[in-house]
């Protein structure tokens, strides 16, 4: 089983990060579907219900830089299978709960550590191993399947709630995707050298790869007194704030103008689509375009993209428009941090960088979707958020020259 373009044991790392993040994002996109029979069961008021993803996504964001740090020293198959035990454990925790409280504890607790140890974190550190010439396309051919994984999932889940009461059908559901885990832990190798090969195939380490390997592990200081670190994280924080923004007000913005319930939900599909294709652009590009270049082109796209959506009263395809261009940009975020944090800052400390950033964009992130309700309520238009982000954002072009591409020298 080979992935065209790679060795088969490559492939493999490419094809169990896609299992491994699919089980990842699932627990998160899927969160609509349990919360029907959570709010049946436990009948709490809709804010309530929805601040699980909240708490999940705050202590994601606390315990990165720890879990990050771990994944850098400790085998990582290793603690993958940690994940794994987070993910069956938390689905089977919820189907014991008694009250909407306990939800949130078994969110925040047990579910929150599997976004680190089978989420972006855990697969940059996998493939920056395997892939350096080639690693663009490797990430983003993974991302690509972990989207697959993740619209297949909804329709399975959602037939077991309507044929199982919800607590047997959480359980089924934790037993389905502890299989999936274990298949991909089973086709995860540590590194190319346990198999007496080099990354991309190669006869010998290219001098990329040489680099990446002597950088000199960073402190947590060196980090944080890195411009390049808090510039690609305020990039990244702020397109991941647009997004989130919009997600959460998409549905009402169409509404009011004039958009029916069922367009307006269509726009949701659109911005699936836009989102797995720039997935599938990315690993076809992402190795033969300049890394500055494709984040120069980040910005400008989702800057259009904000634009657009200024422009709502225009009609419905105005805002397909719009809503395709801020999910095309924005999810280059992931794939595009992921191969850069290795490139700047070495491969030793891809988990505890990575990490670090989660702070910063969920600093920048968190308030978006009640500050673009806030706008709203004030001016009665989405309008000024809009207006306010694309500024923001294309301020950020100032950054990408002074953008550094590869791991210092010396220890900072």
């Amino acid at each position: 089983m080979a992935v065209s373009g790679f060795t088969a044991v490559a492939s493999r790392q490419i094809i169990a990060s896609s299992m491994l993040l699919g089980v990842m994002g699932i627990l998160t996109t899927s969160y609509g579907i349990f919360a029907v029979p959570l709010a049946q069961e436990f009948k709490p008021s809709r804010m309530i219900l929805m601040l699980s993803i909240t708490v999940m996504s705050i202590v994601t964001a606390i315990i990165s830089p720890i879990l990050g740090n771990l994944i850098d020293r400790m085998p990582v198959r290793r603690l993958m299978m940690l994940g794994m035990l987070c993910a069956t454990m938390g689905l089977v925790a919820l189907t014991m709960t008694t009250s909407i409280y306990q939800v949130l504890a078994v969110y925040g607790l047990i579910l929150a550590p599997v976004n680190v140890l089978l989420g972006p974190i855990a697969f940059t550190v996998l493939l920056s191993r395997w892939f350096v010439e080639r690693r663009g396309r490797a990430i983003g051919m993974a991302m690509v399947g972990m989207s697959i994984v993740s619209i297949c999932l909804p329709p399975v889940i959602q037939w077991l709630l309507d044929h199982y009461q919800w607590r047997i059908a959480l359980r089924l559901l934790a037993g389905i995707l502890g299989v999936i885990c274990i298949i991909g832990i089973a086709m995860v190798v540590e590194d190319p050298a346990k198999r007496g090969m080099f990354p991309d195939g190669a006869s010998q380490p290219s001098e990329k790869s040489r680099a990446e390997q002597a950088a000199i592990p960073v402190s947590v200081r060196s980090v944080l007194t890195d411009p390049t670190f808090w510039m690609l994280g305020i990039i990244f924080g702020l397109c991941i704030a647009g997004m989130k923004g919009l997600l959460t007000n998409l549905v009402p913005l169409a509404i009011d103008v004039g958009i029916k319930p069922a367009r307006a939900a269509l726009l949701m599909s659109i911005f699936s689509a836009a989102s797995l294709s720039a997935k599938i652009v990315f690993a076809a590009v992402s190795d033969r375009l300049a890394p500055r270049v494709m984040v120069a082109m980040l910005i400008v796209g989702f800057v259009a993209g904000l634009l657009c959506m200024t422009m709502a009263e225009s009609g419905f395809w105005v805002i397909a428009v719009g809503v395709s261009l801020i999910a095309m940009f924005a999810s280059l975020s992931s794939p595009l941090q992921s191969m850069l944090v290795p490139r700047i800052f070495g491969q030793r400390v891809i988990g505890r960088v990575y990490g670090m950033m989660s702070i910063v964009m969920l600093a920048l992130s968190l308030n978006a979707p009640p500050a673009f309700g806030r706008i709203f309520d004030m001016t009665g238009s989405y309008d000024a958020i809009f207006y306010l982000l694309a500024a923001l954002v294309a301020a950020t072009i100032l950054f990408v020259p002074y953008l550094r591409m590869h791991p210092k020298t010396v220890n900072a």
